[in-house]
């Protein structure tokens, strides 16, 4: 091939390029540009040391949008630095699109045979606007999911079956309490943070996605963050498909909830304890009217009981018979009196009571309701008074009784019935305080982790159906409350129950 024919090759390679070139030398006068750089630009090259520093539709831009000086195009760097110039972003207003334009420019410098410094420089440029406009609106799209996920707390994760990669937004790393530096996404890496009982509800949709079915799509599990938090997380996944339909991986959303279900819990409580209140509030009202019908039949017990002392001496077999009725209907009168107490909501009387010799007294008719098979036994030291209310202790006392009773059921048994003082540091109360302890304790069947912790729930109870309201210990406690105690039990499956009821010092 002969030499012109060659440089006729070029040319025309030259020429019929989509991208611009163009020749400068070291005055910055154009000597050569092929015809696709008059087309990007919408005007004939311009010299460069004819463009005005201060014309914005002749001067360029540089990537940050300032007019840029003429001594920092690529082509004079290249010139004065003698090094290549490669990705260099300018604008230049086309007069003709009557826009500005975008170009990312190659510049090279050019060397005589032996020369030291570059004589010239030639440049290439591709017009990049439309890349450009398309990052930028895909940046200001990431920045606007970015701050809409931050502000409704839900992040995005998402995995390609293809690749296994796994993406996950800021948001997400800040829900699990990680940073893009110090974690990558993995199975191994959730694997620290998601509480081991939740493994399966979390990994199973990666296996149902492989084999083609679509994935669960709540799922709800906890995790332990580095620092030490619980959380609760929910998230809700689909399925990516290809064109043929084939799954290819999975994109979730994924939100912190320990707030909202914390709140549910307790919304749930308040309505249960509603619930309770206004069942009592019923059970007060239905008691109130029994109240007054069992006091014209206890005044009648009480009186008759009496009048039958009057007429025994004190040989007679059947006094002590007749004591104990008077004594149960006086007691009995009590309970009354506290029942309309509750119902009209008014403050029982307390004042000092001896603890043994109250217990003493109660002791005669527990053992009068109690099953013989059952022993009962006492150890009462003498201990300091408390201030209570005699007949709601005596309630206290009673129902603690009958529930260790029905503890120990049909079979023979022992309850033990004791007394001490005690520091308020031994139940975790104010130390150097002092209580009286009183302790019942029983033989019976114990109870489970689980159900020793709702004994004192209004209405739980382990009884069937209309053997039991589950308010006798519900009471108990709000009693032994009343009077500023506390009251714990200690209790093992099959190995029985000891109940400690700590009343302060009067």
């Amino acid at each position: 091939m002969s030499s012109t024919i060659a440089i006729r090759h070029i040319e025309t390679l030259y020429n019929t390029l989509n991208q611009g070139i163009v020749f400068i030398d070291r005055d910055g006068k154009v000597i050569s540009t092929n015809l696709a750089a008059s087309a990007l630009l919408g005007r004939p090259f311009l010299d460069l040391n004819e463009i005005p520093p201060d014309d914005p539709e002749i001067c360029a831009l540089g990537d940050d949008e300032r007019l840029l000086p003429v001594e920092q195009y690529p082509a004079m760097v290249a010139i004065r630095t003698g090094a290549k110039v490669q990705n260099f972003v300018m604008g230049i207003f086309n007069p003709k699109l009557r826009e500005r334009r975008w170009f990312s420019v190659d510049a090279c410098p050019i060397y005589e045979a032996g020369g030291a410094e570059p004589r010239a420089s030639y440049s290439i440029f591709t017009d990049i606007t439309e890349q450009r406009q398309a990052d930028r609106e895909l940046r200001q799209s990431k920045l606007h999911l970015a701050l809409a996920q931050s502000i409704a707390s839900i992040g995005s994760a998402a995995v390609d079956f293809r690749t296994g990669k796994w993406d996950w937004s800021d948001e997400t790393f800040r829900i699990y309490g990680v940073t893009r530096e110090n974690f990558t996404p993995s199975p191994e890496g959730l694997g620290n943070l998601v509480h081991p009982a939740d493994w399966d509800n979390l990994y199973s949709n990666v296996p149902r996605a492989r084999q083609g079915k679509s994935p669960e799509t709540v799922a709800e599990y906890r995790i332990t963050r580095p620092d030490g938090a619980e959380r609760i997380l929910r998230r809700i996944a689909t399925a990516v498909k290809d064109e043929t339909g084939n799954i290819t991986g999975i994109v979730a959303t994924v939100q912190d909830v320990t707030e909202l279900r914390v709140a549910q819990r307790e919304n749930k409580a308040l309505q249960s304890q509603l619930y309770h209140a206004q069942r009592l509030d019923s059970v007060g009202t239905i008691a109130s009217g029994i109240a007054h019908d069992l006091n014209n039949t206890l005044a009648s017990l009480v009186a008759t009981s009496g009048l039958l002392l009057q007429s025994m001496d004190d040989r007679d077999p059947n006094r002590l018979r007749a004591e104990l009725i008077k004594e149960a209907g006086l007691n009995a009168s009590e309970l009354v009196a506290q029942v309309l107490a509750f119902a009209r909501r008014e403050a029982l009387v307390q004042e000092p009571i001896d603890v043994a010799q109250f217990l003493d007294q109660s002791l005669k008719l527990v053992r009068a309701s109690v099953a013989k098979r059952i022993e009962i036994h006492e150890d009462l030291a003498p201990t300091a008074k408390v201030n209570g209310n005699a007949g709601q202790l005596r309630q206290v006392v009673f129902n603690l009784f009958f529930n260790a009773a029905q503890a120990i059921g049909d079979r023979p048994g022992r309850i033990d019935l004791s007394t001490s003082e005690a520091d308020g540091a031994e139940f975790g109360g104010e130390t150097g305080k002092r209580y009286v302890r009183i302790s019942v304790a029983d033989t019976g069947c114990g109870m489970s982790d689980e159900i020793r912790g709702r004994i004192f729930e209004p209405f739980f109870t382990t009884k069937g159906a209309g053997r039991g309201t589950g308010l006798g210990l519900s009471v108990v406690q709000g009693i032994v409350e009343s009077h500023g105690g506390r009251i714990g039990v200690e209790s093992e499956e099959g190995q029985g129950a000891r109940f400690d009821v700590f009343l302060p010092l009067a």
